[in-house]
């Protein structure tokens, strides 16, 4: 059995390779390129597959994924925040859509009601998988449309279960009270299960696995959950798609959604790829093209129908013709769950035959196969009709678009949150410039996401997590962290997502500067050079250096990329002022105590420098410190005086000071 599902698998995506690429270079939807290879590896192709069964299961454990990678990219709070879109929304277009369509069927077909009753709900349902997918491709999951869309396919997705229970009646074979009422409560036993579960028991987990810092253990731990959930939810009589979908809503209950989507977006991508494929091998075309006209006419009626009754239920929760014009566009496909009921419904004979079941199928690919192209322009014809029924709310619209997308433009990305990325953070708020902080350390991100800091836990070597906070509009990107692997990484992908990226990066050793800018960093700075320079600055400090010299020195290691220090070029001071000199200058200073003579004098009329050789060279008063004092500047009580001079000249201005005669007659 083994053999034959790697099998399988090998040919599926054998030939999924080569046509995808064609279909990617023809600017076609990949999804095309999935069914075709489907067909051609199935049995109506080149028949390299032929157990049916085989190829039924393979579909099924493409949707078990496919529902559990939903449910990571979903969150009950979500659910919670849509209640409108998925309970009202959701239920008034799977309900009005079966009941339509049901009639359709039952006047034009020579079928019984229950049959009928079982189309309307095959054609209720629209494809969770790709219209997900492409509204997170665009960016539109958020938008208004996005919420009326996603709240339909949730509720879809949910009901999936109860029109699965509920097939047996549909076929006559009648099902009791006590299994309905049974099957009920295991399934809010379960949800209730997930709510505590989900709030209270997975982020203890996952923030101790999370404290390991070990990748191993923290996808092993994910695959666990996943896992568990979906055979627990099998075991309790309810699908094991809908349990991987209530494992993945657990874990994005977390705050590692970030990473462990970053994590699963490429299974997504994978299993979603197997799922269509699994279904274009299901599909026999001979008999579409033997019926065309009825192929063609049941696709243009499942085409009016769906956009109709969901324009219809959405205009009436929103009001907004637009809004309901592009949620129907979206929806009016026949999704991947109608596959599943299909196959449920072919054992308990609901279709009025094998040929109609292929026609089915059939009409159902071409749904999803015109679904990218719909929505490619949907937009358009969105547009012209808004402008033309009204201007003044078409360009409140596109205001508010040309405000998105300068929204995350001009940011800058720091990578790690120690030390290194503190004072880079600093520096950023002090100059008001947006920035977003990636950090794997999870107490890290607790402490200061609490702060109101926009820190993250994502691990920047993913490109899905760059991508998520914006590097193809990011200004800059500071890679503080000291991995030197990670930094390598991080760098190369973050200069083939954006070539005009500044990248600023931290390395330990001068070793790695070069193989850094080669990979694409504008700046590397050296820990050990920077230690060094600091050393040696202190030390001419010390020595009385000009600042000047030290800082033009500072500055010529720096250039060319610490290219004086890397080919140890001598850079040397023959001579600075003798340490002596500097050791004949003698610093003190002097209190203006309350009462003092002092007081009220100006610096001029004290004259403290022609009468004792001293000089005044700055004030500390009350916090702050005077240099430079000028002459006209009037002397106040508690002010303290730096003074200068030799040892003898100070001990005269002491006394001076105490009692200055002279300055004050």
């Amino acid at each position: 059995m083994l053999q034959e599902y790697l099998l399988t698998l090998i040919w599926a995506f054998l030939l999924a390779l080569p046509v995808t690429y064609l279909c990617v270079r023809l600017k076609l939807p990949s999804l095309v390129g999935f069914l075709i290879a489907g067909l051609l590896a199935g049995p109506a192709g080149f028949s390299l597959v032929k157990d049916s069964h085989l190829i039924k299961e393979l579909a099924e454990l493409g949707v078990i994924f496919l529902m559990f990678l939903l449910g990571v990219e979903f969150s009950l709070k979500k659910l919670l925040g849509y209640r409108k879109e998925v309970l009202l929304g959701g239920f008034l277009q799977v309900v009005i859509t079966t009941l339509f369509m049901g009639i359709v069927a039952l006047k034009f077909l020579s079928i019984s009601f229950s049959q009928a009753l079982f189309y309307g709900v095959l054609v209720a349902f629209s494809s969770t998988a790709v219209v997900l997918k492409l509204l997170m491709e665009r960016g539109e999951l958020n938008t208004p449309f996005g919420r009326y869309i996603f709240g339909i396919l949730i509720f879809q997705d949910l009901s999936v279960i109860f029109v699965m229970l509920f097939l047996p009646m549909l076929s006559g074979e009648g099902i009791s009270l006590k299994e309905i009422s049974l099957t009920l409560l295991k399934s809010l036993l379960i949800f209730g299960g997930v709510f505590f579960i989900s709030f209270k028991m997975i982020p203890i987990f996952l923030e101790f696995i999370m404290r390991t810092r070990n990748r191993e253990i923290f996808l092993i731990s994910i695959f666990l959950i996943s896992i568990g959930i979906a055979y627990i939810s099998h075991e309790l009589g309810l699908s094991m798609a809908l349990g991987a979908f209530l494992a993945g809503l657990i874990i994005s209950e977390s705050e590692y959604a970030y990473q462990i989507m970053a994590e699963v977006k490429p299974l997504k991508e994978l299993f979603m790829a197997l799922f269509f494929i699994s279904v274009g091998m299901l599909l026999e075309p001979r008999l579409l093209f033997e019926k065309p006209i009825f192929t063609l006419s049941s696709f243009l009626i499942i085409f009016f129908i769906k956009i109709l009754v969901i324009f219809g239920v959405i205009f009436l929760l929103s009001k907004s013709p637009r809004i309901s014009l592009l949620s129907a566009l979206y929806l009016f496909q026949i999704g991947e769950f109608s596959f599943v009921l299909a196959l449920e419904g072919a054992k308990y004979d609901l279709f009025s035959s094998a040929g109609f079941y292929q026609i089915f199928i059939g009409t159902s690919v071409l749904t999803l196969i015109a679904t990218p192209f719909v929505i490619e322009g949907v937009h358009r014809v969105s547009d012209v009709l808004l402008q033309t029924l009204s201007p003044e709310k078409f360009k409140i619209i596109k205001r508010k678009r040309e405000k998105k997308e300068e929204q995350f433009s001009g940011h800058t990305l720091v990578v790690g949150y120690g030390i290194c990325g503190k004072n880079v953070v600093y520096g950023l708020k002090l100059l008001k410039i947006p920035y977003v902080i990636l950090e794997l350390n999870p107490l890290t991100v607790k402490k200061y996401k609490k702060r109101g800091e926009p820190i993250y836990f994502a691990d920047a070597t993913n490109p899905e997590i760059l991508k998520k906070f914006g590097i193809e509009r990011a200004r800059a990107l500071v890679v503080a962290i000291s991995d030197h692997i990670a930094v390598r990484k991080i760098i190369q992908i973050a200069r083939s997502l954006n070539p005009e990226l500044y990248i600023i990066a931290r390395t330990q050793f001068v070793a790695e500067i070069q193989e850094l800018l080669n990979l694409g960093a504008d700046e590397v700075i050296p820990e050990e050079f920077e230690a060094s320079i600091e050393l040696f600055t202190k030390v001419l400090e010390y020595y009385r250096v000009p600042k000047n010299v030290i800082f033009e020195l500072i500055e010529e290691v720096r250039s060319g990329h610490y290219k004086a220090l890397r080919e140890e070029d001598k850079i040397i001071i023959e001579e600075g002022i003798p340490l002596e000199w500097w050791k004949a200058l003698n610093f003190e200073s002097y209190f203006v105590k309350k009462g003092s003579s002092l007081k009220g004098l100006t610096i001029k009329r004290l004259d403290l420098r022609a009468k004792t050789g001293v000089t005044i060279i700055a004030i500390q008063r009350k916090g702050n410190l005077i240099t430079n004092p000028s002459p006209d500047l009037v002397i106040e009580e508690e002010d303290l005086l730096i003074l200068i001079g030799d040892k003898k000249d100070l001990k005269r201005a002491f006394k001076y000071l105490e009692n200055p005669l002279e300055a004050l007659y």
